[in-house]
């Protein structure tokens, strides 16, 4: 039984950093994208999107996310478990950002796996039912804040549909 443990712990730690390398090597080049986006545009232009959130969002986005990835290797388990309710907010918020926008709805699925991997490092180190209430939660304010900072797309006369 002793031995099933410890296999299982090495098991769950090796899961555990792994989900966190894929997050800090994803948001460390989403950050610089994220911090530069208003001297490009890429963001914007690559979703057809200009003007669907605030300038200073972007560039502040960037800098939690570099924040995030840095903050996923320092020893402090709250400072981890904060790093992934900040991930499933931001994300959950992206989510909502290409929903809001009318964008194929599998483009939602991008930000949506960013949630699943933060879910699975809260359930690695709380458990699962704490893990899932902490996404629910966090998720919601995602949601919330897209609500107040997206602005959904000016609907024109070519873009509406033809039946009421």
């Amino acid at each position: 039984a002793i031995r099933l443990w410890i296999c299982t712990a090495m098991t769950a730690a090796a899961f555990d950093f792994a989900l966190r390398v894929a997050e800090s090597i994803a948001f460390g080049l989403h950050s610089a994208l994220a911090i530069t986006e208003p001297c490009h545009g890429a963001v914007e232009y690559s979703f057809n999107s200009p003007g669907s959130l605030p300038t200073w969002f972007w560039p502040v986005a960037g800098v939690m996310l570099a924040a995030v990835s840095a903050a996923n290797w320092l020893g402090s388990p709250g400072v981890v478990l904060g790093a992934q309710a900040y991930i499933v907010a931001f994300h959950s918020g992206g989510v909502f950002w290409h929903l809001r926008l009318k964008h194929h709805p599998v483009t939602g699925v991008s930000p949506g796996v960013f949630v699943v991997m933060a879910a699975a490092v809260a359930a690695l180190r709380v458990g699962v039912a704490v893990a899932l209430l902490g996404t629910v939660v966090c998720a919601a304010v995602g949601v919330g804040l897209g609500l107040v900072l997206v602005r959904p797309p000016k609907v024109t006369e070519k873009d509406a549909p033809l039946l009421p």
